[in-house]
């Protein structure tokens, strides 16, 4: 008997939720390309490479016939890294892109392994100019999904990666560091400050806490540390969240945010709502990935939204026309 059950982690999308899921898609992608972004298309198998120095546990790798090592992309954005530095395309550009990508979640934990996204890259112009220009074409792209309730969160990839790299950490205490983290563990922290202490003790130890209304944090976290490079990136938050000003009136800081890519170097930010516990939007500036593929060092700011997230955020509003979900 053949076959009728799913891979771990992949549904099929029946009826409403595929008319929907595609609306969005084809709606923000309208938008970008009426904003000038070029549509750029990118395989869906890529060599290993391409997103991982190592072989990363959370990708679908498969050899070919000839003994490639290949993976289903986890993200778009290193691919369009690939393509400029291995083809003729002319910086400063900017790129608009949708597409399925696939990240390996543990079976017990329920989640989806292939999601929809749909992006942008701006890559070779002013960072400040990118960044900004960036952030408020996320909130139209949004607005254009019909998405109503939603939060944006700032952070710095500057700020742990320079304590990261100060503390200069075997690569087992760098996993359990970022755990802690990730998890705002506050006892496991605490702990960690006694055996590798550092300059950055206070600061590790209310990280958990540093977390919430922007300024308040910020102000926070200057009076922890005085490393100059972790007061600029506070700095920075600073700053852009001034321009931004009332637009983004419900605004928040989150200052143990771990970079979604490890190519993040600047600016971060993400957009969370209420009724679905993942990102719709993770972003930020990014000035290394291009080095990785042998090209010059590019300014580039990006973001991917979640399609299906934004879906699920959306679904109590619509109508039951059109079929099931």
């Amino acid at each position: 008997m053949k076959k009728t059950s799913l891979p771990t982690g992949m549904h099929d999308k029946l009826f409403k939720r595929a008319r929907v899921m595609y609306q969005i898609e084809r709606d923000i992608s309208d938008l970008l390309m009426e904003q000038g972004f070029n549509r750029i298309e990118t395989p869906t198998l890529e060599h290993f490479e391409v997103f991982s120095d190592t072989i990363n546990a959370s990708n679908y790798n498969f050899f070919d016939k000839q003994g490639e090592l290949l993976s289903l992309r986890p993200d778009i954005t290193s691919q369009i890294g690939r393509v400029i530095a291995s083809t003729r395309v002319n910086t400063p550009v900017k790129f608009s892109y949708s597409g399925k990508v696939f990240n390996y979640n543990e079976e017990m934990r329920g989640l989806a392994n292939e999601h929809t996204q749909t992006g942008i890259e701006i890559v070779g112009f002013p960072a400040k100019d990118a960044l900004q220009e960036a952030i408020l074409l996320a909130k139209e792209a949004l607005e254009v999904a019909r998405l109503k309730n939603y939060q944006f969160e700032f952070s710095h990839a500057a700020i742990l990666q320079t304590i990261f790299d100060e503390l200069d950490l075997d690569k087992d205490l760098i996993e359990e560091l970022s755990t802690a983290i990730r998890d705002k563990n506050i006892t496991v922290l605490h702990e960690f400050t006694k055996s590798n202490s550092s300059e950055f003790d206070a600061f590790l130890k209310e990280l958990p806490f540093l977390f919430g209304e922007a300024t308040s944090v910020i102000t926070r976290a200057r009076n922890l540390v005085q490393n100059s490079q972790v007061l600029a990136a506070l700095d920075d938050i600073e700053h852009l969240l001034g321009w931004l000003g009332n637009d983004f009136a419900q605004v928040t800081v989150d200052l143990g945010q771990l970079p979604r890519m490890p190519y993040y170097t600047g600016m971060m930010f993400k957009v969370f709502g209420e009724k679905v516990p993942d990102a719709f939007v993770s972003g930020g500036r990014y000035d290394k990935l291009f080095e990785r593929f042998g090209a010059k060092k590019l300014t580039a700011v990006g973001w991917a939204i979640d399609v299906d997230s934004i879906y699920q955020a959306i679904h109590d509003e619509l109508s039951d026309r059109g079929g099931a979900r």
